[in-house]
C-alpha cells in the first residue's frame, strides 16, 4: 500500500509525508469503524437489570390484590423455594412455619381457596428500605370472607414481609401474618369440618398445630385400600380357576 501511495504521489507531485498522514487516518477510520461496531453489537451490562423497575409498593399492592381474588397460584408466585411464611396467633390451628412455594400453596389453598368470597384491604403501608433490592414492608390486613369449611370469617393482621428484587422480579424471603382477631362461624361453633380441613380440628384436639397434609386419610389410605380390594378381587378370582380346574380333573375317566 505504501509503495502504491508513493507512485500516486510521484505522478501528482504530492509531497512524500503526506503519504504517512494518509496512513495514519486510514488505520484511525477502520479502529473507529470496529470499536463502533463491536460497541453497537454487546449486550447491555447485567448492573443494569439488578437494579428494581418497579417500586416495591407496587408488588405489595399486586399480592394484597391476588389475596383478593382468591388466587392461589397468583400468590404463590411471589414466592420462591427458600421463602419462609409464620401465621401467629389464635387463628384456629393454623399456626405455624411454612417453608418453600410447596407449604405456602398448601397453606393457601387450604385458607384462600376454600373461600367463596374475599374482601381484603390493607392500611398504615410503611417501607423499610435495606438497599435497592432490599425492603421490608409492614402493613395492617383488614379480611373478611365467606368459607365453605369456616363459615363467615373477619380477621385482622399485621403483616411484616421482607422482600428481595431478582429476575423475576420482588418475592419475598420472609413473612410474618400476627393474627390479632380471628373469628370464624362454623368453628367458633364446632362445626367445622375436620375431613375437608384438618388443620383447624387436628390443632383443636390438640395436635401439633403445623399444617398437616390436607385430605390427609384419604390420600395416605386411598392407595393401600384400592390395592386390598384388586388383592381381594385377584384372590377370588383364583381360587375360582383352581376348583374348576380340580373339578374337571375328577369328571375325567
Amino acid at each position: 500500500m505504501c509503495s502504491y501511495l508513493r507512485r500516486i504521489s510521484s505522478r501528482t507531485g504530492v509531497s512524500k509525508a503526506a503519504v504517512p498522514v494518509v496512513i495514519i487516518m486510514v488505520i484511525v477510520v477502520a479502529a473507529a469503524y470496529l470499536f463502533l461496531a463491536r460497541s453497537s453489537t454487546a449486550p447491555p451490562s447485567s448492573s443494569a437489570s439488578s437494579v428494581p423497575t418497579v417500586p416495591m409498593g407496587t408488588a405489595v399492592n399486586q399480592f394484597v390484590q391476588e389475596l383478593n381474588a382468591r388466587s392461589v397460584d397468583g400468590m404463590t408466585t411471589f414466592y420462591t423455594s427458600s421463602s419462609v411464611v409464620h401465621w401467629s396467633g389464635n387463628l384456629g390451628g393454623l399456626q405455624g412455619l411454612y417453608a418453600g412455594t410447596d407449604n405456602i400453596r398448601l397453606l393457601y389453598a387450604s385458607t384462600v381457596g376454600k373461600t367463596m368470597s374475599m374482601n381484603a384491604s390493607s392500611s398504615n403501608f410503611a417501607q423499610d428500605v435495606f438497599s435497592p433490592t432490599r425492603a421490608n414492608a409492614t402493613y395492617d390486613l383488614y379480611m373478611l370472607a365467606n368459607s365453605t369449611v369456616a363459615g363467615t370469617l373477619n380477621a385482622t393482621i399485621s403483616v411484616s414481609q421482607e422482600w428481595n428484587w431478582g429476575n423475576s422480579g420482588w418475592q419475598i424471603s420472609r413473612e410474618n401474618w400476627a393474627y390479632t382477631h380471628f373469628f370464624a362461624s362454623l368453628l367458633s361453633a364446632k362445626y367445622g369440618s375436620v375431613t375437608t380441613f384438618p388443620q383447624w380440628g387436628y390443632a383443636m384436639e390438640g395436635g401439633n398445630p403445623n399444617l398437616v397434609s390436607e385430605k390427609s386419610f384419604e390420600w395416605h389410605a386411598g392407595p393401600y385400600l384400592a390395592a386390598a380390594v384388586f388383592a381381594f378381587l385377584f384372590g377370588v378370582v383364583a381360587v375360582t380357576a383352581l376348583r374348576f380346574r380340580s373339578m374337571g380333573r375328577g369328571a375325567g375317566p
